[in-house]
């Protein structure tokens, strides 16, 4: 695999991701590292970048190239965004820079960094039609997306540093500094009045301020997942963060659970931004993107003899790179999803589901056996384990939940789901038993993993009759899959026969 580096110096922080990858195959995050550097510091509007910032971001950027360097990364891209774009005295951090390493920043346009933004949560979010977002330390970009393409984009300098430092003058913050922030940020907003037209779709919220809230919000609901990529903000929500970040003291904040130290004095402004813009757009809930500029580069890099670095099906893709990624035996899965769709087809008179929960269920027996890279003792365990820490594309987390329960079930035993009551319907439990029974099934009618078993056919009527379609001797298989039968007998409320044909 070839390695790249990504380094994003932003207003507030600078990161460093690395990806290791196959061009249009496959890829993975081997390391992520963040400094906060605060170039946006004193920055006022003289637009002058302060000494000590420059001498934070510089030694930032010489020790992430250094790490890049050590570690055998071929290749790093490094850009700067809204702080250094600005600056009137640049010069002073080219030459600080230059003094330290060789490495090429390249600094990119308010519309560049909005392209970037965009391609790095178009690829991630199930977000097809409405609006993106990247709110950072000393800008936001606004995006309108329709069919999944950027059409326009706005940058305004709105960001959570300079926000923070032109209108928060009060520790607990007062009444008429908060209303100066709303105000600044409602004037900020005003001219994007196409914003309104695509609130019918989905809001996609980037940067570090949004990933911070969610955060918050879930402690305070005591979230069962620690997935922020991909987690549901409601507009309500960021208010009730607002009045408790505005009553409490910048000491007190740091007792809010799920608050980083080094955003405390941030947050609240960043969250004004963020409410203010959904206002503006009426949307009432956004998105959380955990990726945004860094792994847009990336993506421009990874699918680069592509028209577009676009990923056509990010939540099939993804599903086959973390197979990928696991050694997963291609014949042997491809066996166990056709068994279980086949199920799935033939029992539709009982379960009545339809064209999502079958796209789940491909996708369980896909992943079912990925655990075994980990160990095949318990190897349902660990691919149940691996799927909720997988960077899993276009994926809301209930679906998530429910793809990595059939794994968990594909075996043996039953996965407890109280624990996901909150992201769960109620009808859930009764969906993942019948179709973890169809995934169970299939996994035992393969496994001798040669593809013995063609095909089912399935006959309704008091019990559910299979016939089992085989190019060969299929006496074990039918023997385990009557073994494995009962979570299919027990979901369905019918006794079950499996027989050869």
């Amino acid at each position: 695999m070839k390695k790249l580096g990504v380094i994003d110096l932003g207003s507030n922080t600078t990161r460093l991701i690395v990806m290791a990858y196959e061009p249009g195959y496959s890829f993975r995050l081997t390391d992520e590292v963040s400094e906060t550097v605060r170039l946006a510091e004193g920055i006022g509007p003289s637009r002058m970048l302060q000494p000590t910032p420059i001498r934070r971001a510089v030694e930032a950027l010489r020790m992430f190239y250094s790490l890049c360097q050590s570690t055998g990364v071929d290749h790093v891209i490094a850009v700067g965004t809204s702080a250094i774009r600005e600056a009137a005295n640049q010069d002073e951090f080219w030459t600080a820079l230059r003094e330290v390493t060789a490495l090429d920043l390249r600094i990119i346009s308010a519309e560049e960094e909005a392209y970037f933004g965009y391609l790095g949560a178009i690829n991630a979010l199930p977000l097809h039609t409405g609006a993106l977002f990247d709110t950072g330390g000393g800008s936001t970009q606004v995006m309108a997306v329709r069919n999944r393409e950027l059409t326009q984009s706005f940058s305004v300098q709105a960001g959570v540093v300079r926000f923070t430092e032109q209108y928060v003058q009060s520790d607990p913050v007062s009444r008429a500094d908060l209303r100066r922030l709303r105000e600044a940020a409602r004037t900020a907003f005003a001219p994007i009045d196409w914003i309104a037209d695509l609130s019918d779709g989905k809001l996609g919220g980037i940067g570090g301020t949004v990933r911070q809230l969610a955060r918050i919000d879930q402690k305070m609901r005591h979230y069962p997942l620690e997935r922020v990529h991909g987690y549901v903000l409601s507009r309500e929500a960021i208010e009730r963060i607002i009045e408790e970040l505005a009553r409490r003291s910048r000491r007190d904040r740091l007792q809010i659970p799920g608050m980083k130290e080094e955003r405390v004095d941030i947050t609240l402004a960043g969250a004004v931004i963020i409410a203010t813009l959904m206002d503006r757009g009426g949307f009432t809930s956004l998105l959380v993107s955990g990726q945004g500029v860094r792994e847009g580069i990336f993506y421009q890099h990874f699918l680069a003899d592509q028209p577009q670095p676009l990923i056509a099906d990010p939540r099939g893709f993804s599903v086959l790179n973390l197979a990928h990624l696991t050694h997963y035996e291609p014949q042997h899965c491809a066996r166990v999803a056709h068994l279980s769709l086949s199920l799935f087809d033939q029992l539709a008179p009982l379960h009545g589901y339809g064209a999502w929960e079958r796209e789940l269920l491909g996708y369980a027996a896909i992943l079912h056996d990925i655990g075994i890279s980990v160990g095949y003792y318990d190897h349902h365990k660990h691919g149940e384990y691996l799927i909720h820490n997988a960077t899993l594309l276009g994926f809301s987390h209930r679906e998530i939940v429910i793809i990595a329960s059939l794994v968990r079930n594909h075996r043996k035993g039953w996965g407890e789901l109280a624990p996901y009551a909150p992201i769960l319907t109620p009808d859930d439990e009764t969906r993942i038993a019948r179709l973890s029974a169809m995934l169970r099934l299939a996994e035992y009618l393969e496994r001798s993993k040669s593809q013995i078993v063609r095909d089912v056919r399935v006959h309704l009527g008091e019990e559910i009759v299979i016939d089992i379609l085989a190019d060969g001797d299929a006496h074990v298989e039918i023997w385990e899959a009557s073994r494995r039968s009962g979570l299919l007998r027990r979901s369905f409320g019918r006794d079950v026969q499996i027989r050869a044909a």
